[in-house]
């Protein structure tokens, strides 16, 4: 009974209460987007981009205002929350290190708090499906936090029912499927206890409505040992007792997926063979049966494969091993033939031969809802786009348009070619953004987050459209969510901190410049120029200046940072020098109207960045002009 009564006492019972008494359905998203944000502390302007995206300005402030007041006064009974306003900023003072669905997933775990707890994540979920509808850019954060949520609660109630057969452990895994109604470890547990309670039929019902449910929301079947659990059930009803628990596969394997050593000289093959890479990778992470890892290990069950694309004519063949470092052994390997055409049917049976290697049984998932040709057609954009070639980058339009066409609902299209229209101007030298090109991203990027709200590029990709748009808060709200979704995500980090320190918001950038630091070994060549250009504004010029060096000719805009970084060390002369190499090799592959003189070359340098301070790109101007030898 104290249990009970100490639930309804804590912070987050009395944090549900008041956003269920909250009449103001933005005043109900305001205090949820401050308490679940990463952050506690945002721009107003960021505030009314999200909660009165296309208001009149001095309506939205009036609503704002009248918003905050609604929250303070309904608040008051709070005494732990304190919401903030002045400076052009709000946020919420609450006490330290309190986190909403951390407690909310605490009261899961207790036989006393449970009763309560679920009551209070129904609240919670039920809350964040009233605040969808104000604008496009909170939906999409509406998801990532659910997405989050869900997540912590499953850790939390599978720690329950996970090796456990008592009444408590039943009551978990129920309410883990009901709010997670794919949830097949809690469907296997439901159907198993059912079994041994000699109740067949309600074991099978489990599974028909499991298996209705993957169907109509994923176009998939069970997993295979949800499936062999329903054979055994269906062949022997009465045979429950002697069932072995449903707990589930512990992680006996630990993965990683690497390349072989080797140089490319065609460098459409190098990128493509990077694509291929991160897709199994991607593919291979899906499983519980294994874990995935970035790097070697020293475990005992490690198991290392090793890719290698090697030209054949005009085409190319895919080498493939799966051995055991610790022994030295080769337990399998094979090669695939033209990777490049109907990739996701021979990816599928790639994973099936590295499972029977491993001696693991994984479920036949039908995988994705666009056919084969269309996923080739992705993948091959992405080979093209990763040279940072011009004739590639018209060749991946071309595929990306047709694929957007042929499977409008098909995200990861939408947002590789936003991304692209956000880089033409970069691959293109002496050319610039037309406001035509702007909206044309901001419309893909838009359908890729709208489709799947969960998707890291997605975000990473609309963050940017909003940076070349002025519309900087945004930008900044969307570089979160794809921190959010996968703060590790070595493209992620370089990328959003980039941005960040565009927007202007340096102390953002430097976490996340920072964090990245600590993962060198996951960084591919190009991310160097995204933290050169990143360490220069933020004045780390050493570190810009090594990350210069060994970026040259990764990308159009690192002789522009180079020069710059030399002159702001005080080494004018190999400033002066580098920026005259810097000038002949643009000229070289010159695309403005105007001739590449050197003025004309800075003015496109200097223009194509999103600086949201003015001063910032003053500066970067005089700084260049003062390397131009007279």
């Amino acid at each position: 009974m104290q249990a009970s009564q100490d639930v309804e006492a804590a912070l987050s019972s009395r944090v549900l209460r008041l956003l269920d008494t909250l009449r103001l359905k933005k005043a109900r998203a305001l205090m949820m987007f401050l308490l679940l944000s990463d952050s506690r502390k945002h721009r107003s302007e960021k505030i009314y981009e999200l909660l009165w995206r296309g208001a009149d300005v001095q309506k939205a402030s009036s609503s704002y205002r009248q918003t905050v007041r609604h929250i303070r006064v309904s608040a008051e009974d709070i005494p732990e929350l304190t919401l903030t306003t002045g400076s052009g900023q709000v946020s919420v003072e609450i006490k330290d290190n309190w986190n909403l669905i951390d407690e909310l997933a605490t009261f899961l775990t207790g036989r006393d708090t449970f009763d309560t707890g679920q009551n209070n994540v129904r609240s919670f979920l039920g809350q964040l499906d009233l605040s969808l509808g104000i604008s496009d850019s909170f939906d999409s954060w509406i998801e990532v936090v659910r997405a989050r949520a869900l997540a912590r609660f499953q850790r939390a109630l599978e720690s329950v029912f996970k090796g456990n057969t008592s009444q408590d452990a039943l009551r978990a895994a129920e309410f883990l499927l009901e709010i997670e109604p794919h949830n097949e470890l809690a469907a296997r547990f439901i159907m198993t206890r059912h079994w041994r309670d000699n109740a067949a039929t309600r074991a099978i019902d489990v599974y028909n409505r499991l298996y209705e449910y993957l169907d109509t929301e994923f176009d998939q079947e069970p997993e295979t040992e949800t499936i062999e659990l329903l054979a055994a059930i269906s062949n022997d009803p009465q045979g429950g007792s002697t069932a072995g628990d449903a707990a589930p596969r512990s992680d006996k394997v630990t993965l990683s997926v690497q390349l072989k050593e080797q140089q490319f000289v065609d460098t459409r093959g190098a990128s493509f063979q990077t694509v291929l890479l991160s897709d199994l990778r991607m593919r291979l992470s899906r499983f519980r049966e294994w874990r995935v890892v970035d790097d070697y290990s020293s475990a005992s069950d490690f198991l290392l494969i090793r890719l290698q694309l090697l030209p054949v004519g005009q085409s190319y063949r895919l080498s493939v091993e799966v051995s055991h470092p610790p022994h030295r052994d080769l337990i399998w390997s094979e090669l695939i033939d033209e990777p490049e055409n109907n990739w996701d049917e021979k990816a599928r049976a790639l994973v099936f031969n590295v499972a029977n290697a491993l001696r693991i049984v994984v479920a036949d998932r039908q995988g994705s809802d666009i056919r084969a040709f269309q996923y080739d057609k992705w993948l091959q954009s992405l080979a093209l786009i990763g040279t940072w070639e011009d004739s590639d980058e018209v060749e991946a339009i071309e595929l990306l348009s047709s694929l957007t066409a042929e499977a409008p609902n098909f995200s990861p299209a939408h947002a590789e070619l936003a991304g692209i229209y956000n880089i033409r101007h970069i691959i293109r030298p002496g050319t610039f953004q037309t406001d035509d090109i702007k909206d044309l991203a901001l419309f893909h990027a838009l359908e890729a987050v709208s489709l799947d709200p969960t998707d890291t590029r997605a975000h990473r990709v609309l963050a940017w459209c909003y940076c070349h748009k002025s519309e900087f808060d945004l930008a900044e709200f969307h570089f979160d969510q794809a921190m959010m979704l996968n703060p590790q995500n070595p493209h992620s980090l370089s990328s959003s901190a980039l941005g960040f320190a565009f927007t202007d918001n340096l102390e953002r950038a430097r976490e996340l410049n920072e964090l990245a630091a600590r993962l060198p070994n996951t960084m591919e060549p190009f991310h160097l120029i995204y933290f050169a250009a990143t360490n220069y504004l933020l004045g780390n010029y050493e570190l810009a200046l090594e990350q210069c060096e060994k970026g040259r000719g990764l990308m159009s805009t690192v002789g522009g940072w180079h020069s710059a970084t030399l002159a702001k060390l005080g080494r004018i002369k190999e400033a002066q020098a580098r920026l005259e190499d810097y000038h002949l090799e643009i000229a070289q592959g010159w695309y403005g109207e105007q001739p590449a003189t050197m003025q004309n070359v800075l003015t496109w340098f200097t223009s194509v960045f999103p600086l949201r301070n003015t001063t910032v790109r003053d500066d970067l101007q005089q700084t260049l002009k003062a390397c131009c030898k007279s």
